[in-house]
C-alpha cells in the first residue's frame, strides 16, 4: 500500500502562522501577562487623567468667558422676552 499527500508551500505556511496565533494567544492569557497589562494601563491611565485636567486647567479663563457669555445672552433673552411679553 502506498499512500501519497501532497501539501503546498500555503498550506505550511498557514499550519505555522495558527500556531503562531495560538502561541501568542495562550501566552497573553497567562496570569502573569494578564497583570502586566491590568498594571500597565493603571499606570498610564493616572497619567492621561492628570492630562487632561492640567490641559482643562489651563484652558479654565477661556471656559469661564465663553459660559458667562452663552448665560448672559440667555438672560438677555428671557429678560427681553418678559419685556416684551
Amino acid at each position: 500500500m502506498k499512500l501519497e499527500i501532497e501539501i503546498t508551500e500555503e498550506e505550511i505556511k498557514s499550519a505555522i502562522e495558527r500556531k503562531i496565533r495560538v502561541a501568542i494567544a495562550n501566552g497573553s492569557n497567562t496570569w502573569k501577562n494578564e497583570k502586566a497589562i491590568k498594571d500597565t494601563v493603571e499606570k498610564y491611565w493616572a497619567v492621561i487623567i492628570e492630562k487632561e485636567i492640567q490641559e482643562q486647567l489651563a484652558h479654565s479663563d477661556v471656559m469661564r468667558v465663553t459660559i458667562r457669555a452663552l448665560i448672559e445672552a440667555k438672560l438677555r433673552a428671557q429678560i427681553a422676552k418678559l419685556m416684551n411679553g
